[in-house]
């Protein structure tokens, strides 16, 4: 059993001109709606493509990431800011061997330390000696994001062309209705 949808041009005009017959406020109001909701669902899905992309967890990456509507310029901005993430912030686990993170693998010779200032991380010797020591770094969200960009341009413009049209006719129905 499947469906069928049929549109040619003569429906899509009227659609236009009922739109375009509408009052002001009500088109406005409709729009800022749509625009809203957009805004959550741009945010939503560029923060589940890092997550996969940088094997973050998904609440992680939507702690450093904000989403703003521009209502006067009709603009959504999605902000990811992050610095590298420390290894022990993802899970890591001190081994006979080294240390073990999820989804990330087992670092050799690496251990887990807290400082005096109380910052837990892994680190690892620079050398044979003691001192000095360094700290292991997971992902950064935000230098993927600025990296690969056409990876998530693709996921936001597939969101307005699937998404944004039909928001806006179900806003104004919506208004229409009271």
């Amino acid at each position: 059993m499947g469906a069928e949808l049929h549109f040619d041009a003569s429906e899509l005009e009227l659609l236009g001109r009922a739109i375009a017959r509408l009052p002001g406020e009500v088109k406005a109001k409709a729009f800022a709606r749509a625009m809203s909701r957009m805004r959550t669902m741009a945010r939503t899905r560029v923060v589940k493509r890092s997550s996969e992309r940088t094997k973050v967890p998904v609440r992680m990456v939507q702690a450093l990431t904000k989403a703003h509507l521009n209502a006067g310029g009709n603009t959504i901005e999605v902000v990811e800011k992050s610095g590298w993430i420390g290894l022990y912030k993802l899970g890591a686990r001190q081994t006979s061997t080294g240390v073990t993170v999820k989804s990330r693998g087992s670092y050799k010779s690496a251990f887990i330390a807290k400082m005096a200032s109380g910052h837990t991380a892994v680190m690892m010797r620079d050398g044979k000696s003691r001192l000095p020591i360094h700290e292991l770094f997971g992902a950064n969200p935000a230098h993927d994001v600025t990296n690969n960009p056409d990876e998530f341009l693709e996921v936001l413009a597939e969101l307005i062309k699937d998404h944004l049209a039909p928001r806006v006719l179900h806003e104004i129905e919506r208004l229409i209705a009271r």
